[in-house]
């Protein structure tokens, strides 16, 4: 969903920024971190759910109260896993 300028969900972010109706700054501020690391919508939606580390049980989506270490977090994946052509 397009709102202006701003993204709020597509069908790569089914959501996850909408608890009970009501916007979640903090997923707001993931995609935007992820839109200007040229991380794709859907390979953002992966990593909302996917373990942070090998053998944790942590995910993005259920840690929004840590921002800090969310956003190195994105910045780490994102250098491991955008496209090649996009890596500053």
């Amino acid at each position: 969903m397009f709102i202006g300028e701003e993204t709020f969900c597509d069908t790569h972010t089914p959501g996850f920024q909408l608890r009970d109706g009501v916007l979640q700054e903090p997923v707001l501020r993931l995609i935007d971190d992820a839109m200007a690391l040229k991380v794709p919508h859907n390979v953002f939606a992966a990593w909302m759910v996917s373990p942070l580390s090998a053998g944790a049980c942590s995910r993005p989506v259920d840690m929004l109260d840590s921002m800090t270490l969310l956003q190195s977090s994105l910045a780490a994946f994102a250098d491991r896993y955008r496209p090649v052509e996009k890596r500053r």
